[in-house]
């Protein structure tokens, strides 16, 4: 294993497919490939359980060999026996990737999901309704399995919870999803406890916005308006023992900063942090209050879990019952992802970014220089740009390998020359002219780098240990050992999805020697501070696995304008004890990306100001209505 999460094939069929074929399907694997109804999937804690219940053994030799012989006769001259050949392997090795009692149905329209849940066959087996994902749902696809399988499936799921405990319906479908993100397996770690959040409280003054009331969103700013902030929301903390070895069993040559883990009804990130050196030298004390109120010494556990992680932990009586479930219904740690081993350099905007600016012609210029270099570098200049425009730019000399089967980048690593031939120019042309496209849009390149965020984990130990919770860091700080040994001294910070120019925050990175003492294995993560509004800001980020885009281009950081956090009252569903049919109703609900249309609506928006004088009424109609767009997106999240 190599940190990189085993495909799995899985049929995807329509619906409209089955009501033609009266439920009744039946579909060869060779059909299927060429109607694009078999797709990959990474392997994940529901398709081990499948793989465990079927007897089914890890093909990965078996898939390696058929691969090794397709990659044989591509190498030979073609001819009609090659190309049976190779039709066969091709059909053998759908065979053998296939996974045949997991399916996802694509519902065409509302009405067939109801009638997909009463059972259907495809091939012989008959399929019921198992889950949706929360990605699967806004593409109006549902998870079906083996009818056979179902019942374990769904008892391992529920893993013991108790199910007398109310939920929304939509946020308890997408935790239990949670068993069908991909992941990779690690060992159980030695020792799990389970502490309730840290949590603090400071005044700022903000835009708040509220649409519970009227047609539209009331609007008005508030001065020293009270925030109470989770700081601690998605993330925990492992020992460097810990990262260490899970490291290891998922084959990196770098300790990981922090990864993000899956158990049952369990998700977000866990970073590298010697809370047993917290307890000894600042604690002065190991005893810990896990979330149940039973003290606990912190000698015993090498992983940290927070209540905002363990989804439903208040369904169980202790951290032992919890822990017993998941042993008897078989869950392993999964890890989706992980801090890598180092940050880029150079990295495009999104159009989102940079919409809200306001930049005169000399500054346009400016921020678009270095894209423009690129390119013209790569069309007409250097042969070593092409070659990593090609290659791309994590390409180094012990990396580089002029055997693989890159064509142009090959040739012009062994012969520098042909860069002068005119097909080579040519089809550099035809694969840069996509670069050059998204250029016009708004992707620049920029000095500056994607980070998975973390909170402050001294805070956290804080909390943990009964202190007075202060943090290392303070308001509008970051910890970031790129950028401060790049040396800035000033950031603009990005997430995704965005629509307003307050959704920017302009950051500090600081690193004293304390803070590199305890954060010194998160080298690769940006940690943020307890006590500003950038979560709010940064459009609902939490720390559960989420991004942001950090640059210390000029342009960017100096064109920041200094506007108030916009905090939107968020709506709640209706808690109840939920049944299978109010499972399938938030699906229904559910259908539809409408976040993605929403930021679209915004986009558009940004268009029709630019036609007004900023002092005419429609310029600030559109600034409130652009505003309301971030209303609108938390509505409609998870």
């Amino acid at each position: 294993m190599s940190g990189h999460i085993t495909q799995k094939y899985i049929l995807k069929i329509h619906t409209d497919r089955l009501v033609r074929s009266k439920w009744d399907l039946t579909l060869p694997l060779s059909e299927a490939r060429r109607n694009e109804e078999i797709i990959s999937i990474g392997d994940s804690q529901m398709l081990r359980w499948i793989d465990e219940l079927t007897g089914r053994k890890d093909p990965g030799e078996e898939i390696a060999r058929i691969r090794q012989e397709i990659r044989r006769i591509r190498k030979l001259p073609h001819s009609a026996a090659c190309a049976r050949r190779l039709k066969a392997l091709y059909e053998e090795l759908d065979r053998v990737q296939l996974v045949p009692d997991y399916l996802h149905l694509v519902i065409d329209k509302n009405k067939h999901l109801l009638r997909a849940c009463k059972g259907f066959k495809v091939n012989g087996m008959r399929y019921v309704r198992l889950v949706g994902t929360a990605g699967g749902v806004k593409n109006s696809t549902i998870v079906f399995v083996n009818e056979a399988l179902a019942g374990t499936l769904r008892a391992r799921i529920d893993n013991g919870r108790d199910q007398s405990v109310p939920w929304i319906p939509a946020k308890l479908e997408a935790y239990r999803a949670l068993t069908c993100s991909g992941s990779m397996p690690v060992s159980d770690p030695k020792g799990i406890i389970l502490v309730k959040d840290c949590e603090t409280l400071f005044n700022e003054d903000v835009i708040v916005l509220n649409d519970e009331e009227g047609d539209e969103p009331n609007m008005k700013f508030v001065k020293n308006f009270p925030v109470a902030l989770d700081e601690s929301d998605g993330y925990g903390l492992m020992l460097p023992s810990l990262a260490k070895r899970w490291s290891e069993e998922l084959g990196l040559d770098y300790v990981m900063s922090g990864a993000n883990t899956r158990y049952s009804f369990e998700k977000g990130m866990v970073f590298t942090f010697d809370f047993a050196e917290f307890a000894d030298k600042v604690a002065h004390s190991f005893e810990v209050k896990d979330a149940w109120g039973v003290t606990r010494d912190i000698r015993d556990y090498e992983l940290v879990l927070t209540t905002s992680q363990v989804k439903l932990w208040k369904c169980y009586k202790s951290m032992e019952e919890y822990l017993e479930r998941c042993k008897e219904n078989h869950y392993q740690f999964g890890i989706p992802k992980m801090c890598p081993r180092k940050l880029e350099d150079r990295r495009g905007t999104n159009y989102q970014f940079i919409q809200s600016f306001d930049l005169d012609d000399s500054q346009i210029d400016e921020l678009i220089r270095p894209t423009i270099n690129e390119i013209k570098d790569v069309l007409s200049g250097d042969y070593r740009k092409a070659i990593l425009f090609l290659r791309g730019v994590g390409m180094t000399d012990e990396n580089a390998d002029v055997s693989s089967e890159f064509g142009v980048a090959s040739a012009l690593m062994v012969e520098p020359k042909v860069f002068d031939d005119s097909y080579v120019r040519k089809s550099i042309y035809h694969m840069i002219k996509g670069r050059i496209e998204d250029a016009k849009i708004g992707v620049l390149s920029v000095h500056g780098n994607y980070s998975i965020v973390c909170g402050d984990p001294y805070a956290l130990c804080q909390s943990m240990f009964a202190l007075p919770v202060t943090g290392l860091l303070k308001k509008g700080e970051i910890y970031s050992k790129y950028w401060s040994d790049c040396g800035a001294s000033e950031l603009a910070c990005f997430r995704a999805p965005m629509s307003t120019h307050e959704n920017i925050a302009k950051v500090r990175p600081v690193a004293t020697e304390e803070m590199q003492h305890w954060y010194q294995y998160m080298t690769t993560c940006t940690l943020f501070n307890a006590w500003d509004s950038a979560c709010a800001r940064l459009n609902g980020m939490d720390k559960d696995g989420d991004l942001v885009m950090l640059t210390d281009n000029k342009v960017l950081v100096d064109n920041i304008r200094d506007e108030p956090t916009i905090f939107c009252a968020q709506r709640s569903g209706e808690k109840k004890v939920v049944t299978e049919d109010d499972l399938v109703q938030s699906n229904i609900a559910g259908f539809g990306d409408d976040i993605g249309r929403i930021t679209n609506y915004v986009t558009s928006m940004y268009e029709v100001q630019a036609r007004f004088d900023k002092e005419s009424e429609e310029y600030k109609v559109l600034a409130y209505r652009i505003r309301c767009g971030q209303q609108a997106q938390q509505n409609k999240s998870i």
